[in-house]
């Protein structure tokens, strides 16, 4: 009973951090992009006031010369000397705002590079909450007993045996395989998963073959996790065999119908 109880406390608490990870996650993203929108804001408007200074330079430099050019000698020397002077203003300016245009696409940059950190971070966490659960989910669907051993993989990559493409070796990456006995369960994971995600699973599933010669004459059943899937993505992954694996009271749940049987690939 204590170990039920450590198991469910600490299942409960994964679920709290995920949720706090998802909110700090949304917190940081629309910090960092308004952030972003003020700090592009700030550089558009010294920008746009370093011009109305070139602007006005030029202007003067246009109304001294036309005062000035019936004028002497001397009034020509104090005509190049102004037109030197503003010359140098105006390279000062031009130098001033490339240095920071410059910055701002560093920060875009930065900002761009934080958010897709971020959003990886995410990705990786529902990955590592599913591949716990999947020798469990297969020994469900296909009635495996315990004493069969199983083993997950998480992140695999493999090459494409016998085949290049442009003198370069195609390669498969999956999220993660669990195998036992004769059966195997390839796991693709997705932060938010979308219809047009499913089909290129089913694409992947057929090619898996080809890159893992060691599954020929296993039976090989597809997956598609998620912390939150749409009714309409299940709809659609169903239709064509796949179980649908996300978070439910506790631990990462099938929510296929009652009665679902899944797809050989």
């Amino acid at each position: 009973m204590a170990t039920t109880e450590t198991l469910e406390q600490a299942l409960q608490s994964l679920i709290e951090d995920t949720k706090r990870s998802r909110e700090q996650y949304l917190e940081d993203t629309k910090r960092s992009r308004e952030q972003y929108l003020e700090d592009t804001k700030r550089s558009r408007e010294r920008a746009d006031s370093r011009f109305e200074q070139m602007e006005q330079s030029w202007s003067r430099l246009d109304q001294a010369m036309a005062s000035l050019a019936a004028q002497s000698e001397r009034t020509q020397l104090k005509l190049d000397t102004l037109a030197e002077q503003t010359r140098w203003e105006l390279a000062d300016l031009a130098k001033q705002t490339r240095w920071e245009l410059a910055d701002l696409a560093k920060q875009v940059k930065q900002t761009t590079q934080q958010m897709g950190e971020q959003a990886q971070r995410m990705g990786t966490l529902v990955e590592d909450m599913v591949s716990p659960d999947m020798l469990r989910i297969l020994r469900r669907v296909v009635a495996v007993p315990e004493e069969v051993p199983g083993v997950v993989n998480v992140r695999v990559k493999e090459f494409y045996h016998g085949k290049e493409l442009n003198g370069h070796a195609q390669t498969i990456e999956v999220d993660a395989i669990a195998r036992c006995g004769e059966y195997v369960l390839v796991n693709e994971t997705k932060t938010t998963f979308k219809v047009k995600h499913v089909d290129a699973f089913l694409k992947k599933l057929g090619q898996l073959r080809d890159y893992f010669p060691e599954f020929v004459g296993r039976q090989i059943f597809g997956v598609i996790s998620s912390l939150r899937i749409d009714p309409s993505v299940v709809t659609r992954a169903s239709r064509q065999g796949l179980l649908v694996l996300s978070l439910g009271e506790g631990m990462m749940e099938l929510q296929n119908e009652v009665g679902f049987k899944p797809k050989l690939f």
